[in-house]
């Protein structure tokens, strides 16, 4: 009788994880979004903090759709030839196919492509003026992370992702900004 009951136990619980990998989930993340600006002889990176939601729903244990949305919340700031400047993400939002390979009943791998915008907003102030503006990145992104579930429904991920990479002009110059996020986050399936 024992056995028995403890097989049933068990039967249950793999049973609750199996159907726990599908349906709809909501998350948490904080990113480090790394921005580097890239032109000959010049070579500067920024390091920014982006706090975000995520919302998505996993249609069999491999495939998945993902809306996320997020805000800037850590600067990058610094003081050059008499002139303090700060550069900054704003809002930014991506939709996702996430491709996922379940290695246990707890770990998975996974990869994402799709759809990213980020708004980046600067400002430059210093001996009698100040200039500020903002643009947009937006276009093909993709990824690859994993995620580690707890319980059946709560989890932890970390991933990487290449954002969209954006070319500017400004009087003359053209230059290309690369950026990526390295996030953690936290998912809860409903």
């Amino acid at each position: 009788m024992k056995k028995l009951a403890l097989m049933a136990g068990a039967a249950a619980l793999l049973a609750g994880q199996a159907v726990a990998s599908e349906g709809f989930y909501a998350g948490a993340q904080y990113s480090k979004n790394t921005v580097k600006e890239k032109d000959d002889g010049f070579n500067i990176s920024m390091d920014l903090g982006v706090l975000g939601v995520l919302a998505g729903y996993q249609f069999h244990e491999n495939f998945a759709l993902e809306g996320r949305f997020g805000t800037g919340v850590k600067d990058k700031k610094w003081r050059e030839d008499g002139y303090s400047e700060t550069f900054s993400a704003g809002n930014s939002y991506g939709l996702y196919a996430k491709g996922i390979v379940p290695l246990s009943q707890e770990f998975s791998l996974y990869g994402l492509a799709g759809y990213a915008h980020t708004k980046y907003k600067w400002k430059e102030s210093g001996q009698g003026g100040s200039e500020r503006g903002s643009f947009n990145s937006k276009g093909l992104s993709y990824g690859v992370g994993g995620e580690f579930a707890f319980t059946p429904q709560l989890s932890v991920t970390l991933e990487y992702v290449h954002l969209p990479t954006k070319k500017l002009r400004d009087d003359g110059w053209e230059f290309k900004l690369r950026s990526s996020n390295v996030a953690l986050g936290v998912n809860y399936r409903f």
